[in-house]
């Protein structure tokens, strides 16, 4: 169990994020299994490629289920994850049919990661999650710098990128609503047409009004 927290200005019990993740991610495995039977094209071409059968995907699958129970095996569980998978002979599967399976499984959960961040972000507003976010950001400029790319103040600039995308946003959305209150102070402004000068009627229309105006006159 992960050290439980208190969120500033709460006064409820110690938070345990372990406690969600336990809940959260029986539901992601599950939808990770149910896609090994409809796969992406590119999972497609590896199984293939590696001839990959479908009683080797179900051994895999059954001995990742088996290695989980491990866990909370009170006759005798386990103390690590390579602990339990190594009882179940994990590691004898092929690795083609593992990496098919880890992939799909890594496939659903940052689907899901990328989904709840955006669930818990309002557009316009920096996330909730930043911090978190700042911290992967980093952790991935640093591998980059590991690797000959030089990167200064890795965590510093993640945040600085997250926050500049945030007002960009901001401006983004000003400006349109600028253009809309632009377009409408123009059409304001514009004097409306002078009304069009009235035809003077022909000398026809002259005789033919005067004509009528005589014929009422006339008493009955």
């Amino acid at each position: 169990m992960s050290i439980g927290y208190r969120p500033k200005g709460d006064s409820g019990p110690l938070y345990h994020p372990d406690r969600d993740y336990a809940y959260i991610t029986p539901t992601l495995m599950r939808a990770a299994i149910e896609r090994l039977d409809n796969p992406s094209d590119e999972a497609r071409a590896w199984k293939q490629e590696h001839a990959i059968t479908d009683d080797e995907i179900v051994a895999v699958a059954e001995a990742l289920a088996r290695a989980q129970r491990d866990f909370v095996n009170a006759a005798d569980p386990v103390s690590s994850f390579e602990q339990a998978l190594n009882r179940r002979d994990f590691a004898e599967l092929r690795y083609p049919v593992r990496q098919f399976l880890f992939a799909t499984i890594g496939e659903v959960f940052c689907a899901a990661w990328f989904t709840a961040v955006r669930e818990v972000t309002k557009i316009n507003e920096e996330s909730p999650a930043a911090s978190g976010m700042a911290e992967f950001m980093a952790t991935v400029r640093s591998f980059v710098g590991a690797t000959g790319e030089p990167c200064a103040d890795n965590l510093k600039v993640a945040h600085l990128q997250l926050r500049n995308d945030v007002l960009q946003s901001r401006l983004k959305t000003l400006y349109a609503e600028y253009t809309v209150l632009q377009a409408a102070v123009a059409q304001k402004s514009t004097p409306e047409p002078a009304p069009a000068p009235a035809s003077k009627p022909s000398w026809w229309q002259s005789v033919l009004r005067t004509a009528v105006d005589l014929i009422g006159a006339v008493p009955k």
